[in-house]
């Protein structure tokens, strides 16, 4: 796990610094502007290094979103498409537009921030207080079902052709789990 994180912090340099020397060859009077851009890029990614490599428990959270969103995807072919579309396309839009009423965009990020500190605060307490909270807020169960679940939405992609299981007369379809403790398939 240390050599990946290693690798995957150099890689990330590298690639930074390759974009510094090529905005040092820029000419013409963007030139300031793309230096700008290059060098915010390549301490975004150092001081990304800094928070995730040092400290053991951000070292594991990469590794374990990347086998949760691998797993979803086995179970929900139409996922991945839809995760990007969101990530890639949706949000940056969003928050483009919003840049533009800055008041409304500290509203958003304060409303999305609020939210996951609500979900974090949630899973920790029913992890290891659930004793200590009401009954309806032991599960999520009181959610309705498309809020906690996949499954409603799974039924609606599922009817794309391109996002159908595939399944043979004999075989049905099989999907490996990561599993997240050992990392083993």
């Amino acid at each position: 796990s240390s050599g990946i994180n290693a690798e995957y912090g150099g890689s990330n340099i590298g690639t930074t610094a390759t974009a510094v020397l090529a905005a040092l060859a820029a000419t013409g009077e963007n030139r300031t502007l793309t230096i700008q851009v290059a060098i915010s890029h390549l301490l975004f990614n150092i001081f990304g290094i800094l928070v995730f490599f040092p400290i053991p428990a951000m070292r594991r959270l990469p590794i374990r979103a990347a086998k949760f969103l691998g797993n979803t995807t086995a179970d929900y072919r139409w996922f991945a498409i839809v995760y990007l579309i969101i990530m890639f396309l949706i949000l940056p839009f969003l928050f483009i537009g919003l840049s533009f009423n800055v008041v409304l965009l500290y509203v958003v990020i304060a409303l999305f921030l609020g939210i996951a500190l609500f979900i974090i605060t949630l899973n920790l307490l029913q992890t290891h207080f659930p004793d200590r909270l009401p009954a309806v807020l032991q599960t999520w169960e009181f959610l309705p079902l498309f809020m906690r679940s996949l499954q409603p939405y799974d039924s609606v992609f599922s009817r794309l052709i391109c996002c159908r299981k595939k399944v043979t007369d004999d075989v049905s379809l099989n999907v490996v789990h990561v599993s997240e403790a050992t990392g083993k398939v």
